[in-house]
């Protein structure tokens, strides 16, 4: 099969590989220069998970963590903290990771994707991999997009573990995720773009220094509220269909399972792509992500009322629980309850 790939992030650059590997005919097309191209997002997920999907791609993943935390710090609303044990939470070097993987697989960079004038008709699927742009698919009347922007930074002294603040009423959220070498990622997601944390983190961190400033709006929106997942030949996969754990804003994971249900049914029948199955699936797959989005939202209007909603916060902390390899952190009823009052 002839297959184009739009976007060379993680979900790009995975069913690049995983297609190419089955005989496929695959380009991926890539809207920055290829000096250019950059890891979006902190680099941080579950080791746990990662290194099933680096070892189906070949890679050792031990070889890109670079830094494995043990305790995450989340300072909350009137004067509260936080810690969680982690078990698995690491950062690695999502960049080296793609282009690792992409390494024999053929890449058009500065190739500006959009429905307009993309060459539909020269593939036999056209896979939108293209994350929060959503390029090539229909935009979803229900997204929901939180603005948010970090900071990759050098000589930070004093501060090497992950560290959060939330904000009151769950508008967004503050971040710190350390790297190796004194560098880390730090950043603020905000509905009211305020953005609390970031100037602090600089007065009390005065040897930092910027290596460099991305602007990353986060979607919240899960797969329930971001149809259509697929429009004539094209495909959307990952983030561009709402693979993103609400309540942390975190796609890599995410899209990476969305990836695994678009090959196992690929993979039926290769020739005709089973549209219906595939949205089943990932609706299934990420069912629940829609009740953390409920959750969200309720507390951001201020109507979460933890007695009349717990059957959807003991939902939450149920899927988590039993996910809770993937999310690499500890699951506790009790720390879950006290953040969401927190808020």
């Amino acid at each position: 099969m002839k297959i184009a790939i739009a976007g060379a992030g993680v979900s790009g650059s995975y069913l690049g590989f995983s297609l190419q590997k089955r005989g496929n005919d695959v380009t991926i097309f890539e809207s920055s220069k290829k000096e250019n191209h950059w890891a979006v997002c902190a680099w941080g997920a579950s080791k746990n998970i990662l290194k099933i999907f680096s070892h189906n791609a070949g890679l050792n993943f031990e070889d890109y963590i670079l830094h494995e935390g043990e305790k995450l710090r989340m300072d909350l609303p009137n004067n509260r903290t936080e810690f969680l044990e982690l078990n698995g939470l690491v950062t690695y070097d999502k960049l080296k990771w793609e282009q690792d993987i992409l390494k024999n697989v053929n890449v058009i960079y500065d190739f500006k994707c959009n429905s307009s004038s993309f060459p539909f008709s020269n593939y036999d699927y056209v896979l939108d991999c293209t994350g929060l742009h959503r390029s090539l698919l229909p935009k979803s009347s229900q997204d929901f997009i939180i603005p948010a922007y970090e900071y990759l930074v050098e000589n930070i002294k004093g501060l090497d573990e992950f560290y959060v603040i939330g904000y009151k009423g769950a508008r967004g959220y503050f971040w710190y995720f350390p790297l190796d070498k004194g560098k880390g990622f730090v950043g603020a997601g905000d509905i009211d773009r305020k953005y609390y944390g970031i100037k602090e983190f600089f007065q009390n961190n005065p040897s930092a220094r910027i290596l460099k400033k991305i602007g990353r709006p986060i979607r919240l929106s899960p797969p329930k509220r971001m149809e259509p997942f697929f429009q004539n030949n094209v495909i959307g996969i990952g983030e561009s269909i709402g693979c993103v754990f609400p309540m942390l804003g975190e796609g890599i994971i995410p899209s990476l399972l969305c990836c695994e249900i678009f090959l196992e049914v690929f993979d039926n029948n290769p020739s005709t792509f089973d549209y219906k199955l595939y949205k089943n699936l990932v609706l299934k797959k990420f069912n629940y992500y829609d009740d953390v989005y409920r959750i969200l939202r309720l507390k951001m209007d201020n109507k979460l009322n933890t007695i009349k909603h717990f059957h959807l916060l003991m939902k939450m902390y149920r899927h988590m629980k039993k996910d809770e390899r993937r999310f690499g952190f500890e699951i506790n009823f009790e720390k879950m309850n006290k953040l969401v009052n927190s808020l």
